[in-house]
């Protein structure tokens, strides 16, 4: 799988980015799910299919042919990547860190980020920073106005 995600990699458009692959061999079934840092239509995510599909690559891969399923990731997946951080600036997170020896669970306003660090706001503790190697998962919180 590691060959295949190299080379649908290398298909997508510059700023997208590949987040997962799941394979089911058994079904012909490839699902890729993709993210970048602006959003992705449905146009975006079509000529991303015609792009794999064109290149042969699924059948070098599965002879007997492949569906193929291109998709954003859900919103309930958790953030991994340094520019989902800056594609939420401005949206309320809920954060799992550690804090020296023990976990600690905050949900805070992703206010700013710079690749090392998340500037956040809430109402118990103001403003404050936290370091992105100390976060253990961050997942934004949805929110209807």
């Amino acid at each position: 799988m590691d060959k295949l995600r190299q080379d649908i990699e290398q298909l997508l458009p510059d700023g997208v980015f590949l987040m997962d692959i799941n394979e089911d061999p058994h079904r012909g079934m490839v699902r890729c799910f993709v993210d970048s840092e602006k959003s992705i239509s449905l146009d975006q995510t079509s000529k991303i299919v015609k792009s794999i599909q064109h290149s042969g690559l699924l059948d070098e891969y599965y002879p007997d042919g492949a569906l193929l399923e291109v998709t954003t990731l859900g919103i309930l997946e958790p953030l991994t990547q340094p520019f989902q951080y800056r594609k939420n600036v401005g949206r309320k997170l809920n954060l799992t860190y550690n804090n020296k020896s023990y976990r600690k669970h905050i949900e805070a306003e992703l206010v700013g980020f710079n690749d090392d660090i998340l500037f956040l706001k809430n109402k118990n503790k103001g403003q404050f920073q936290l370091a992105l190697e100390n976060i253990l998962q961050a997942k934004v919180i949805v929110q209807f106005n």
